[in-house]
């Protein structure tokens, strides 16, 4: 398991949690929060953490709860692009664990990292996507792609590396 990794925000970064909290505070909803910080930073810095806990007067104990509890959280930075690998049943049978093992080793991830170098891609392994007839699936960011061998894998993780490679021209 991937631990928090303790990164130093900019004071631009520590301003747009201020502006969050303002924005959102109103709700007194600490999913919310968590959730527009999740979607400002592609994860919860722990900074956030103790913000939110001296805002809300909750205990950092509590954030730290709802954090791990739901799967759409994560206090780590992620890639820009969330691959999941179903491990679905009908995905399993249809050799899904092989594939995985081969998309990480394309990407150079070993067993303990779940992003690349380059925060361009995530990989999650994730016990069903729902998609069991195009087994074996897996989803990038919110789309589906199924019936899949390593060479379709790897045309889509390209796609994606060219399409977020595009974007910082």
């Amino acid at each position: 398991m991937q631990t928090q990794e303790t990164v130093a925000l900019s004071g631009e970064e520590m301003e747009m949690i201020d502006n969050i909290y303002e924005e959102y505070s109103h709700s007194k909803s600490l999913m919310i929060l968590l959730q527009q910080i999740q979607s400002e930073f592609g994860y919860v810095p722990e900074y956030a953490i103790h913000y939110l806990s001296e805002k809300m007067h909750v205990a950092e104990s509590h954030i730290y709860g709802v954090i791990t509890f739901y799967a759409q959280f994560s206090t780590i930075p992620v890639g820009k692009n969330i691959i999941k690998i179903c491990n679905g049943t009908a995905c399993h049978v249809g050799g899904s664990k092989v594939l995985g093992k081969k998309l990480r080793s394309y990407l150079k991830l070993d067993e303990e990292s779940e992003t690349t170098e380059d925060k361009v891609f995530t990989v999650q392994n994730v016990a069903c996507l729902g998609c069991c007839a195009l087994a074996p699936a897996m989803m990038v960011n919110d789309k589906v792609y199924g019936k899949l061998d390593i060479d379709q894998v790897k045309s889509v993780v390209e796609s994606y590396r060219q399409a977020s490679e595009n974007e910082e021209l």
